[in-house]
């Protein structure tokens, strides 16, 4: 797929055409960005032969919207819908906090915390904690 973003990685999309799909000589792709927050910016774009797309001075896991549209001598395919992707994550700036443990039965316990700090400061999905034990 297509991957942008020096704040990390902006991942979206669809996957190149193949050739029997190009109705022309040779395919290229205009592929469109905008930040969404904290205002929508301007669209911003780069035809290209094929991904990646690697965007400079991207701030880390900020939302996008991205369009990539085919294009060949003939003109442009369909207008392409518009999809969220995200600018790459980084470490969290936060921990867990007010950890608490129940336990279910011989093998499964229940871990549950709360986040110290803005959600913002994940700077990414929280995905989960690794829990050690003795």
């Amino acid at each position: 797929g297509w991957i942008w973003g020096s704040g990390g990685p902006l991942r979206s999309c669809p996957q190149p055409l193949a050739p029997g799909e190009w109705n022309a000589a040779e395919v290229r792709y205009r592929v469109q960005w905008r930040a969404l927050e904290p205002a929508l910016g301007r669209w911003r774009e780069e035809t290209v032969g094929g991904p990646p797309v690697v965007v400079g001075g991207t701030p880390t896991f900020s939302p996008y919207e991205i369009r990539v549209q085919a294009v060949n001598d003939a003109g442009k395919g369909p207008e392409p819908p518009v999809i969220v992707g995200y600018s790459g994550e980084d470490l969290p700036l936060v921990y867990p906090e007010n950890v608490g443990v129940e336990i279910l039965n011989s093998t499964s316990v229940r871990v549950r915390w709360s986040l110290a700090g803005a959600p913002r400061d994940l700077r990414g999905h929280l995905r989960g904690f690794r829990v050690g034990g003795d």
